[in-house]
């Protein structure tokens, strides 16, 4: 009894926190539902999808805020490349690093962003 006192704050702090986890993992894949975006990847909790004029990356965090989304657009995409496992993006207004954590998942989303460009 003694035990599942001192254990039971650990156990609702570990309930709270897969519960918000799930309900913004709702929240991320109803936004990209909205925005009609596909090839959606999820890596070391950071979202990315193609989405219809760009690539929209999200960060999953303890609470969502859509206004901190990064947004590369297509038509600012000067240059992409493939190293390793990661595609490097250089577009007007930056450089931006997308990880994967397998070389298939990286291949695919690479061709279907080379589809988008042409």
């Amino acid at each position: 009894m003694i035990i599942l006192v001192l254990l039971s704050p650990f156990l609702i702090a570990l309930g709270w926190v897969l519960y918000v986890d799930s309900s913004n993992i709702n929240m991320i894949e109803k936004f990209y539902k909205n925005e009609s975006c596909k090839t959606i990847y999820n890596y070391k909790s950071r979202y990315k999808g193609l989405c219809k004029d760009s690539i929209t990356i999200i960060n999953n965090n303890f609470s969502i805020d859509f206004s901190q989304n990064v947004y590369i657009k297509y038509d600012d995409i000067k240059n992409i490349k493939i190293v390793n496992k990661d595609i490097l993006i250089q577009s007007s207004k930056g450089k931006e690093k997308l990880y994967f954590k397998e070389k298939v998942d990286t291949d695919k989303f690479y061709e279907q962003l080379s589809k988008r460009l042409k």
